[in-house]
């Protein structure tokens, strides 16, 4: 039995997959197993998957039609033989010593899951992300709110997963889901209440260049968001949950609606974002008291987002606005910048 599985949904990536490949089959640890299912690409992606497994005997090749990333990670899962579980892109890359630094976590601390940092890839530059580590262990140690419980809940590709917490909770990707697949099957391995270990290294290149990655599609990305929430709390691991785990995952899901909406400018897709936020939102206070709204940060970030839009000129000459790094003050149309202090040390 090889000590990881590592799982690659592929579709239509022939331009990426081979540099994801490389870094996964010449990590220092070698005890893997690879295991590639090809979702269908109407490319040359199985083609290069297939001279691949040639001269390399721990590649299996799963070809099925296309069913979607969720589907894709569910036939990985069912085949997968290693003590652990880690997750790869086809358009991003391992760094060569993540494997071996994982075991050399599970060897000493045992852990359910094991968690590293990662890098993100914009036009060939990498922005190094290590500052956040702090922010994942507090959040998860000792929360300062309830909103702040799952903070490191979003990405199943920075994260190892023992195969047995997995099997025993009977943890899948929610079929027919585009968008948010990966973090409800992240929210239901917290669930669990797992045992973590941390790596203080960015060990994962995440590119954010693809044009046609999922979250590159704006235009329906709070639509999908608001489906797979609706997925999340009709699974049974999440009806068993208390009050204050469903205000947190709720509020996880908001924050994507601030994500999209802060990212995009097109004015036309910004008024889809507002019919399908007020969908969400109005979905959420069915489910959840006006309490338990006001204890979302994002609940209350995304009703003054939306108040802001509505009155965009008036905002446009009149604001206050912070970000972890700076506040900006707009006065009269002209923009003040300030540094804020650094909320934390590095660690």
């Amino acid at each position: 039995m090889p000590k990881i599985s590592v799982i690659m949904p592929v579709y239509n990536v022939e331009k990426y997959v081979a540099a994801a490949l490389e870094s996964v089959i010449n990590q220092t640890f070698s005890d893997i197993e690879i295991i590639c299912i090809n979702d269908g690409s109407t490319d040359d992606s199985l083609k290069i998957l297939q001279d691949y497994a040639q001269k390399d005997n721990r590649i299996k090749i799963i070809d099925q039609n296309n069913q979607g990333v969720s589907c894709a990670r569910n036939a990985g899962l069912a085949s997968a033989a290693g003590e652990y579980i880690m997750f790869i892109d086809p358009d991003d890359t391992y760094d060569l010593s993540l494997c071996a630094k994982v075991i050399e976590k599970i060897n000493k601390e045992n852990p359910d899951i094991v968690m590293w940092l990662h890098n993100t890839v914009e036009d060939g530059k990498i922005i190094n992300e290590n500052c956040s580590l702090k922010e994942i262990i507090t959040s998860l140690s000792n929360p300062k709110n309830v909103t702040e419980t799952i903070k490191p809940q979003v990405y199943i590709w920075n994260k190892a997963f023992r195969r047995k917490l997995i099997e025993k909770n009977k943890i899948e990707f929610a079929k027919g889901i585009k968008n948010a697949e990966d973090l409800i099957f992240c929210l239901q391995t917290y669930y669990t209440n797992p045992k973590y270990s941390y790596i203080k290294e960015s060990l994962y290149n995440y590119s954010s260049d693809r044009e046609d990655a999922a979250t590159k599609k704006y235009a329906n990305c709070i639509k999908n968001d608001f489906e797979a929430y609706k997925a999340l709390v009709n699974s049974e691991i999440y009806k068993k949950q208390n009050r204050t785990i469903k205000i947190a995952s709720t509020n996880h899901f908001i924050g994507g609606c601030i994500y999209y909406w802060r990212r995009n400018k097109d004015e036309e897709i910004k008024r889809k974002y507002k019919e399908d936020i007020s969908a969400f939102l109005n979905y959420i206070k069915e489910t959840f008291s006006l309490t338990d709204c006001i204890k979302m940060c994002n609940f209350r970030k995304l009703k003054l987002l939306l108040f802001k839009y509505k009155y965009k000129k008036f905002f446009d000459f009149f604001d206050i606005r912070t970000t972890k790094t700076d506040k900006t003050f707009v006065l009269f149309g002209k923009k003040l910048v300030f540094e804020r202090k650094k909320y934390c040390k590095e660690i």
